[in-house]
């Protein structure tokens, strides 16, 4: 899709139905005819008397706040984040979803390996660029590619502690994951624990326990963004008192940033 000067990048996968969901998604169609039914009883006379007799097609989904392309909260890690109460997805700065993109590919064969700091280092020698605060960071580890099928899961690569860390230590607030989460696979995270102990399951989403950051999981299309020079829109649903929130996130490209700033604004 083009707007004006930019082409836009749609990064979310549907919400819905799909192998890939660990908890499962429900989608209850509700056709045109039920809701000339519903329409009538409301406004008070017959479905006979509506054009067609027919009103409103709806949905009603069935499914948690971290199914399909999603935001998660401070409060999806843990009740306190740094000793106060941590942010709801509805108490979160709009601005933090919404400014300069950076996407880092990393090898996403090594499923058992976590994405560390020096993957960090080396992207930023390699593109001439520092990440630094107000950049949104997106790992690409191609589990984009498994999307729809049960093998996504156990695709991708979890993200170290430190790493985490590091980027909120410099002011990035979110980042973001092609992959089912920003730790590894469950079967990974089970081999870690045999070896490492409990503290290695989870250990990602646990530092904000103490940091404040929030995650996008599950994108897509990442494949085809540059390593910086866009920008990109990740405002999530506001869910009250939510963990998180879907989000229909999108790339900008091809836009500069004043171009982009003004379409904000407009």
């Amino acid at each position: 899709m083009n707007l004006g000067a930019a082409t836009l990048v749609d990064l979310s996968v549907d919400l819905g139905p799909s192998p890939s969901e660990a908890v499962p998604v429900e989608l209850e169609s509700m056709s045109h005819d039920f809701g000339g039914r519903h329409l009538a009883e409301l406004v008070g006379t017959t479905q006979d008397q509506l054009p067609d007799g027919l009103g409103w097609a709806s949905e009603r989904v069935h499914a948690i706040t971290h199914s399909s392309t999603h935001v998660d909260a401070p409060f999806h890690y843990s009740p306190r984040c740094g000793g106060r109460p941590s942010r709801t997805i509805d108490e979160l700065p709009l601005e933090w979803f919404w400014g300069p993109g950076v996407c880092i590919p990393v090898d996403g064969a090594a499923t058992d390996r976590r994405v560390g700091v020096d993957e960090l280092a080396a992207f930023e020698r390699r593109e001439g660029l520092r990440v630094d605060a107000g950049h949104l960071v997106l790992f690409r580890t191609g589990a984009e590619s498994w999307h729809g099928d049960a093998a996504y899961n156990d695709q991708g690569r979890g993200l170290e502690p430190s790493l985490i860390r590091e980027l909120v230590g410099r002011g990035v607030r979110v980042l973001g994951t092609d992959a089912w989460s920003i730790d590894p696979p469950f079967g990974v995270m089970s081999d870690q624990l045999a070896s490492f102990g409990p503290r290695s399951v989870w250990s990602a989403h646990y530092v904000g326990r103490d940091h404040e950051f929030c995650a996008i999981e599950r994108l897509c299309n990442l494949d085809r963004l540059p390593a910086s020079g866009f920008w990109l829109s990740c405002f999530p649903i506001k869910v009250r008192r939510g963990s998180g929130g879907w989000v229909r996130a999108v790339a900008y490209l091809d836009a500069a940033p004043e171009a982009a700033v003004e379409r904000r604004v407009s």
